[in-house]
């Protein structure tokens, strides 16, 4: 498998000769290749595991449905990797470029943060509470890249999460001087490494096999679109002791439909 993820990444440069330099420079760095391969081997064993007990005629069946559950798990890690994995390359590469549409801003982050709280419920997380705050009008048009944006606020909640067991993640959205900011905040404990994933120039060295493949790669492609959309990215301490990130992307107004821009007079709050 290791070895699929080598030759796939270099056939991926090979198509894009201007990228082959940056690309080059990517995958000789051992410490993130080490860690997707030790990952793809642990929720490869994880599935073969798993489907081995199914068969196995002493479980009940709700052992088999944990069973079950711990396969589909192992699946969504293996998809994640390799899509982060690979966008990640490709980003490298220079081959794709920005796709700027109409977005109604509003309407994109309630949709985030709705699928962040069925993602809560599915990772059983019932001791940390999401936080929703906004002061957008109920309808901004803004011409943005609304795939890598998603990708973007995402990743960083994802890896929120991977380290807040209880407390609280507050996720908001900011529209103010043709800059969109989406900040992430909780109160766990991986301010540490989100800011040296998040910040570093070379942010594939800070990562080492014995730490979570998946969650880095989260952090790695997310300042990686950042960068790549003329954004920027502030990583603090907050009040509660765990992390702030703040990603200020570049949106401006579709022509002919002005509304409010400014800080509304209210900020709203969903819990």
């Amino acid at each position: 498998m290791f070895e699929i993820l080598r030759n796939n990444w270099h056939e991926m440069g090979s198509a894009v000769a201007t990228g082959q330099e940056k690309l080059n420079k990517m995958i000789n760095k051992p410490n993130i290749l080490a860690g997707v391969s030790h990952e793809v081997r642990t929720q490869m064993n994880s599935i073969v595991a798993f489907s081995y007990l199914m068969n196995n005629e002493r479980f009940s069946d709700n052992e088999k449905r944990e069973f079950s559950e711990q396969i589909i798990s192992s699946c969504e890690q293996l998809v994640g990797l390799f899509e982060n994995f690979f966008d990640t390359a490709v980003l490298e590469t220079g081959a794709t470029r920005e796709s700027l549409r109409e977005t109604d801003i509003t309407r994109l982050f309630e949709s985030l943060t709705s699928d962040f709280r069925v993602f809560m419920r599915k990772k059983g997380r019932d001791n940390v509470v999401l936080i929703q705050e906004d002061n957008l009008p109920d309808r901004l048009m803004l011409k943005i890249d609304a795939a890598r944006t998603t990708r973007i606020v995402s990743n960083l909640f994802r890896d929120a999460l991977d380290h807040t067991f209880s407390g609280f993640i507050k996720v908001g959205c900011t529209y103010s001087d043709e800059k969109t900011t989406f900040y992430v905040k909780d109160s766990g404990q991986g301010y540490p490494r989100s800011s040296d994933l998040l910040l570093s120039d070379n942010p594939e060295i800070q990562h080492s096999e014995s730490q979570d493949t998946y969650s880095a790669m989260n952090l790695i492609l997310a300042r990686n679109l950042i960068l790549a959309m003329d954004g920027s990215i502030r990583v603090e301490t907050n009040e509660a002791g765990g992390t702030s990130v703040f990603v200020s992307l570049p949106a401006k107004e579709s022509p002919g439909l002005k509304i409010l821009t400014g800080s509304s007079s209210e900020n709203k709050i969903a819990i």
